[in-house]
């Protein structure tokens, strides 16, 4: 009998290559995860700040055009390459990012601004600022609670354990 001579991994080293590669997705999906909701969180916390500065860049605009200021809390969604004359299109002219689903809240003392909140998609990944919502936490849209914790400087981050955890 001639003996062949073949070349090829045989069944059991699959299983075994296959087995590790299941182990080690196992470990790393979990801890990629939570790396894409710090991201998220983070960015939305960025967001917040840039909605605040816009809406205090407008408000100060009203204020030195004489025209009534902003109401206690303000809210929109943000929607890029808006040119109206409204509170809400004049803060989104200075946003870049174009994202139809997210929402923001900012509060206001007369004509300066206190407190915003920004969420990408309106239900979770919600930032703060001048508190950001800290990003061990997914903090569901909540544009009261969020604004109250958010300008509760004495109470930092720990303020944002108050609301709804995803």
């Amino acid at each position: 009998m001639k003996k062949r001579n073949l070349k090829g991994f045989t069944l059991i080293e699959l299983i075994v290559v296959i087995a590790i590669i299941g182990v080690l997705a196992a470990i790393l999906v979990p801890a990629m995860m939570g790396w894409v909701r710090k991201s998220s969180i983070s960015s939305a916390n960025s967001n917040a700040k840039a909605i605040f500065q816009n809406a205090q860049t407008v408000a100060q605009e009203l204020e030195t055009a004489g025209a009534s200021e902003p109401g206690s809390t303000e809210t929109g969604a943000v929607s890029t390459g808006s040119s109206g004359s409204s509170f809400e299109e004049r803060v989104n002219s200075f946003m870049t990012a174009s994202n139809a689903t997210a929402v923001w809240a900012v509060s206001f003392n007369h004509y300066v601004a206190t407190a915003a909140v920004f969420s990408n998609n309106g239900t979770t990944y919600m930032g703060g600022y001048p508190n950001a919502c800290p990003t061990d936490t997914n903090c569901g849209w909540d544009s009261a609670a969020g604004l109250s914790a958010a300008v509760n400087v004495s109470g930092g981050s720990s303020a944002w354990s108050g609301l709804a955890i995803n």
